[in-house]
């Protein structure tokens, strides 16, 4: 094979000389565990109106569930990484076990309970997958580009789930649960794999010294660029996840239609997945999470627009991915790829928690304002107004050259 083509098969994350066969294995299982997510997030509204509740309520029932994710997320930093594999294991053993108890339960304790186990379990397995994916390499250019890779292909998952949702919903929203749920069980056996040659190797590297404090996190300019951009555009990427079904049955669009509009939402986040994926790795990641932060504003006032025509509804969805493609990805290179061995377990935990801070009280205050005080319009232009703020925050932050532990050492090098 010539290099240009060796490099052109690299780029897409399909040279296996580098691209690891234990990458390859953390895809493929993590493939199964963000679409069982990416099914959760989407088909929550759907499931509390199957139980009878009302806007604030299927908000009371997102804001647990992100919590409970939340919380599992920053719980993962105190796992050791020779321990991951068994937490992730056992974790997709129980949401297989627990997603078909929708189908029994009869009210809102019940479906609440079930929403707060199966967050916290969906906490454990995605920042497991997160943790290892990139992990699987010492070299620091190779495990960025592993990283994009890992974000490219599982990010297949986002499109795949509501739209194979919308497509089998007439079967019943907790019959489908029934269903994917075995998409948990599938995974396992791949996760059991990663041993021997297929072991993680920077993570168990020499000089692991455990976990890193939260504050120092924060000495990394290129991490605070991460997580103000995850701040802003959560803001209407989940307003989107938790108003999606309620807010378009208010302007007549169909549960079935509305998951359409979901998979579509989520080319655009691919796409953007796939070009980070073809620069990776990259050197100046601020002009990305500008732009990321930028596109989130838009998708915030096109949502606030919604009220006006059917139409700005529809360019909230089809934008609304968009910084989840940019910022995420390099969100998590960041914290994997920018820290020494000893903190990343602690920057990638808390990422991922910082994203679901937005998720939960976005749905929360939104319902309750919408519902109770001032309707879906003048809250939807709260969130603009909140989203600006994160906008704004993001461009102070000037782009002083941090020099950090792996540039350092790469420089000496």
């Amino acid at each position: 094979m010539s290099s240009t083509q060796a490099k052109s098969l690299r780029k897409v994350g399909l040279d296996f000389g580098f691209i690891s066969g234990a990458e390859w294995l953390i895809i493929i299982a993590a493939f199964m565990g963000r679409f069982l997510l990416q099914f959760y997030q989407t088909s929550i509204g759907s499931l509390g109106l199957a139980f009878s509740m009302n806007s604030f309520e299927v908000g009371i029932g997102f804001a647990l569930f992100t919590i409970a994710f939340a919380v599992a997320a920053f719980l993962m930093r105190t796992f050791k990484p020779s321990q991951l594999r068994t937490v992730e294991i056992i974790s997709l053993a129980l949401l297989g076990i627990t997603m078909p108890l929708y189908i029994f339960a009869k009210g809102f304790v019940e479906v609440y309970t079930l929403m707060i186990i199966d967050g916290f379990i969906t906490g454990l397995v995605m920042d497991s997958f997160m943790t290892m994916a990139g992990m699987a390499s010492k070299d620091q250019s190779k495990r960025q580009v592993e990283q994009a890779s890992f974000s490219f292909w599982v990010a297949l998952a986002l499109i795949a789930a509501p739209f194979v949702t919308g497509y089998l919903l007439h079967l019943g929203i907790k019959e489908i649960f029934l269903i994917f749920a075995v998409m948990a069980f599938v995974a396992i056996p791949f996760v059991i794999s990663l041993r021997g040659k297929y072991s993680l190797q920077y993570m168990e590297a020499k000089g692991h010294k455990g976990n890193a404090s939260i504050s120092s996190l924060f000495k990394n300019r290129q991490f605070n660029w991460a997580v103000i951009a995850a701040f802003a555009y959560t803001i209407p990427f989940y307003i989107i996840f938790s108003y999606g079904v309620i807010y378009g049955g208010v302007l007549g669009l169909s549960a079935t239609t509305v998951f359409y509009l979901f998979a579509a939402m989520f080319v655009g986040d691919v796409v953007t997945r796939f070009i980070i994926r073809l620069k990776s790795p990259i050197v100046n990641r601020r002009p990305y999470m500008v732009f990321a932060v930028t596109i989130a504003l838009i998708s915030a006032v096109f949502l606030a627009l919604s009220s006006v025509s059917l139409a700005f509804f529809v360019f909230a969805f089809l934008i609304a991915a968009i910084p989840d493609g940019i910022a995420w990805t390099l969100g998590i290179q960041i914290a994997n790829t920018t820290f020494k061995p000893e903190e990343i377990g602690t920057s990638t935990s808390f990422f991922s928690s910082s994203m679901m801070i937005m998720s939960v009280l976005m749905p929360l205050v939104g319902y309750m304002f919408s519902v109770k005080y001032l309707g879906f319009s003048t809250t939807l232009w709260i969130f603009v107004a909140i989203t600006a703020i994160f906008f704004i925050w993001e461009l102070l932050l000037r782009p002083v050259k941090v020099s950090t532990p792996q540039e350092s050492k790469d420089s000496k090098a």
